[in-house]
């Protein structure tokens, strides 16, 4: 039996003191020192109110004869983040095993070593959210047209709310564990159905004034299978080698959304240039993703011509101007979804998900006389990611000098430069200079998300590979140790991927968990190596 308290609390506290016009030749080391010396631009002192967190727990475990077993835990929590009707949240568990293979009617199973099912069923709370949400904030605001006042107080973009609760997951668990032919083949069986209740969720409230208000919102789902397997493949006196391997099948759904059926995320990589990339939709997946379907590019043949000082696009071909801006043989080009005529937010749909169908892993380890080698792989398969980078970085959007990628490199972009740099107009030129290319123009009123951004993350990885040697043991007894283990380590050494990104393996925009799966400024997942010593005396 086990009873505990825990008690922890949280304080932050930020101080920005903004100052302009320090020379050019200054270090940021001198700029830092000599901030003091002048007058600052605006000062903002922001205390973030503490989060505290009071919890009483206690667990109590029973077992008969070593093949009845039984577990029950409960946890008292209190958060600060919430106010006094809601504050506290109980949550009890509960967990028991038959072990099968302690009982009289399987004792003459030479080849059974192990034999144990077991079922749980426990609740547990969630309270990750910014404290200060149940009142009203306000925040020093710095500008020089509002009545000659150079500061002054605003109220936040986030909607207080004080009604706020708990988040809360109940798992339901049932397993099978088995060890066979004397623990050299054993592994785990395990099938999951967890359900969230009263999401956290940042809810979009424009028009109030304000950005989001966090609430309480709607019921997910997550169902699923793992499996493991260890087999001790061979075991001799000079040689052995063992197998492991895992795979896992994991299905989410959006149960309820309260009075909605949808609500909008938003990944914000590009601040408010691309608003809504996600969809939360009820009887679908957390992680889809929500967009444009490209449809490469606008070609001359598209077009009547440039006539008085425009280009007039055919009867029956869609304008994207409302999302690409000017329309010009070059520009990129996206479907028509509901037949229009004009490309808007109607025609985005679902284009990605970044669930995948099922991840996993597997190592061998190998002994051969004293030399030992061991490797882990992993993988996931299925998953989509949503590169940013890619967009960025073919596009100029409103920064005109913009580097671009690969992709968008002189031969495989679209261009209406002459060799001498000015505007070519003429329908048969332009056709004979872009022969060759592929690619649109990277020229374009803003950012836009469409599935040519959407690749399969689907991945395999060398994650580590260890060699050692162990000293015989005659030569480190002279050396008065018991064993001496030299060894070399290599980490993320290899990756098999169609990603054209650094790495799948990223989700860079995880404010709230709306919005998985974006690659966008991560870096790149580095090689390591480390050699070492392990020394028993």
């Amino acid at each position: 039996m086990l009873i505990g308290q825990e008690y922890l609390m949280i304080q932050n506290q930020v101080l920005t003191n903004i100052m302009h016009g320090f020379p050019s030749t200054f270090s940021f080391d001198e700029a830092r020192k000599l901030t003091t010396q002048g007058n600052p631009y605006s000062v903002d002192n922001n205390f973030a109110p503490d989060d505290k967190l009071l919890s009483f727990f206690g667990r109590a475990n029973y077992g008969y004869k070593e093949k009845y077993l039984l577990s029950a835990t409960f946890r008292a929590d209190g958060s600060s983040k919430f106010s006094a009707a809601n504050r506290w949240g109980f949550f009890p568990s509960v967990s028991g095993a038959w072990r099968i293979s302690g009982e009289e009617f399987l004792e003459d199973a030479a080849w059974l070593s192990d034999l144990k099912i077991r079922a749980s069923y426990g609740a547990a709370g969630n309270n990750r959210i910014p404290s200060g949400l149940l009142v009203q904030t306000f925040n020093n605001s710095t500008t020089t047209w509002v009545n000659g006042y150079n500061n002054f107080w605003a109220a936040s973009k986030t909607m207080a709310n004080p009604d706020l609760k708990w988040e809360t997951t109940t798992t339901r668990n049932v397993g099978l564990d088995f060890s066979l032919f004397k623990s050299r083949l054993s592994g785990t069986i395990d099938a999951y159905l967890n359900k969230t209740e009263d999401l956290l969720i940042a809810y979009p409230v424009a028009g109030t004034g304000y950005d989001i208000q966090y609430r309480n919102i709607g019921n997910t789902q997550n169902k699923g299978l793992e499996f493991s397997l260890n087999w001790s493949a061979v075991r001799k006196q000079n040689f052995d080698l063992t197998v492991n391997a895992n795979i896992a099948f994991n299905r989410n759904e959006v149960l309820s959304l309260g009075a909605v059926e949808n609500i909008p995320g938003t990944s914000r990589w590009a601040s408010t240039a691309i608003n809504m990339d996600y969809l939360v939709e009820v009887g679908a997946p957390l992680g889809q993703m929500y967009g444009y379907q490209s449809d490469g590019r606008y070609e001359v043949s598209d077009f009547e011509g440039y006539i008085s000082n425009q280009w007039k696009l055919k009867e029956g071909v869609a304008t994207a101007a409302e999302v690409i801006g000017t329309m010009r043989p070059g520009a990129m080009k996206l479907k028509d979804i509901n037949g229009d005529g004009m490309i808007s937010v109607a025609d985005r749909g679902i284009i990605g998900n970044a669930n995948p169908s099922h991840t996993g892993g597997f190592s061998l380890a190998s002994r051969i006389y004293n030399f030992d080698l061991a490797a882990y792989f992993n993988w996931s398969y299925g998953n989509d990611v949503y590169n940013a980078n890619k967009i960025e970085y073919t596009s100029t959007s409103q920064y005109f000098s913009r580097n671009m990628i690969s992709e968008m490199a002189t031969g495989k972009r679209w261009t209406n430069l002459r060799s001498d740099g000015s505007i070519s107009n003429d329908p048969a030129e332009l056709e004979q200079m872009n022969a060759n290319t592929t690619m649109w123009s990277p020229y374009m009123r803003s950012f836009v998300f469409s599935d040519w951004a959407v690749e399969d993350g689907s991945f395999l990885r060398m994650s580590t590979l260890t060699l050692g040697y162990t000293l015989p043991k005659h030569i480190s007894a002279r050396l008065r140790m018991q064993t001496l283990r030299i060894y070399a380590s290599g980490y993320n050494l290899w990756l098999l991927t169609n990603y054209s990104g650094f790495d799948p393996e990223v989700s860079t925009r995880r404010q709230t968990p709306l919005t998985p799966g974006v690659d966008y400024s991560a870096y790149p997942k580095s090689k390591s190596f480390l050699v070492g010593l392990n020394v028993n005396f």
